[in-house]
């Protein structure tokens, strides 16, 4: 069942109209698109039998049945023969690093920080824009790459997804780079050396890394509650959004007291969490697709950690689907770049497990 439910999202291959940046250089095109089966409103059952008609990179109209260009005075257009497919809209991927890739030799993004990541995030732009989704979210990335990639997409000078990026994200530290804080007001002058340089939302690390001993689900949250008010404030006054890396408890729930709008990961919500993000109405993006690659890596782990992983890897899909259950707003994001590129929709087959 679940092998054919992504077969249905990766039958997807509508991409050349549904890319709005990649379609400005057909401006004036028509394409008449054949769908043996088509999702065209998200809730409700699929169509069998459609004609999509595409006028640029916009859908123009549906008609039942297949009908041909001439029939609706369109002459010129291009017919695109999908009738053994499953067409759906562009997905969108809440969490992605189009310039990240595990494996990536340390050396070799050393030796030219910016330079390297931008090859990176050209390849993987692609990748993901051919695995169906026309939209993704970066929160956080190295060196300043991220910003000429967005704009080489939105000017079509690019392939790829429509990009929202958040530049560096802010974390506790006194290295002098770009989001690194200590104190309230050093928390300030990060996130607007973040909007300096154009970012569409802020994201900031709550707690530590998933990896790490301190991500266990009782280690306290690395920042004060006036820090991450700070930054969210900060944000608010440019009208950004801010997503909250956090595994922990204690930093979920913190983080949602300052107002963030989105925790990533969340491994470790509770029935605090629950209510505080229903009366925020902020969202869970889960990531659960991770969960592959730290299953298969429990072999090579020292036996406390690996106990830890585990009843991470039993919690926290009990925990996201309970917070659903409750209500709580889910969206999608795969964490592509610490998982493969290119696979985005495994992420959905979590949700369906």
């Amino acid at each position: 069942m679940m092998k054919r439910h992504s077969s249905l999202v990766f039958g997807l291959v509508i991409l050349l109209v549904a890319s709005a940046s990649w379609g400005q250089e057909v401006s004036g095109r028509w394409h008449v698109i054949h769908a043996g089966t088509l999702l065209s409103s998200p809730g409700q059952p699929p169509l069998r039998n459609q004609t999509l008609i595409i006028n640029d990179d916009r859908v123009d109209r549906i008609v039942s049945g297949f009908v041909t260009p001439e029939s609706l005075a369109l002459d010129t257009a291009e017919t695109i023969d999908l009738r053994e497919y499953f067409v759906l809209p562009g997905l969108i991927d809440m969490h992605v690093h189009l310039t990240s890739e595990r494996g990536t030799s340390l050396p070799a993004v050393e030796a030219g920080r910016d330079v390297y990541s931008m090859t990176l995030g050209i390849r993987n732009a692609r990748k993901t824009l051919y695995a169906g989704y026309t939209t993704v979210r970066n929160p956080g990335s190295s060196g300043w790459s991220i910003f000429a990639l967005r704009d080489g997409i939105e000017a079509g000078d690019l392939e790829g997804p429509r990009l929202y990026v958040a530049g560096h994200t802010i974390r506790i530290g006194t290295d002098g780079s770009s989001g690194a804080c200590y104190s309230a007001d050093s928390c300030r002058q990060a996130v607007r050396r973040q909007i300096a340089m154009g970012a569409d939302f802020i994201k900031v690390y709550a707690t530590c890394s998933g990896s790490q001993p301190c991500a266990h689900e009782l280690a306290p949250a690395v920042f004060l509650l006036d820090e991450l008010q700070a930054v969210v404030t900060t944000a608010k006054t440019r009208e950004l959004k801010v997503a909250a890396h956090a595994h922990t408890t204690a930093g979920i729930n913190l983080a949602l007291e300052a107002g963030v709008d989105s925790i990533e990961h969340a491994s470790w919500l509770n029935d605090t969490s629950y209510r505080l993000l229903l009366e925020s109405g902020g969202y869970v993006v889960p990531t659960l697709m991770v969960k592959d690659m730290i299953r298969n890596g429990l072999d090579r782990r020292d036996p406390a950690t690996r106990m830890r992983l585990e009843r991470s890897l039993a919690e926290h899909p009990r925990r996201v689907a309970e917070a659903f259950a409750a209500g709580v707003k889910i969206a999608s994001g795969s964490d592509a770049g610490v998982v493969p590129h290119g696979r985005n929709a495994r992420e959905l087959e979590w949700y369906v497990d």
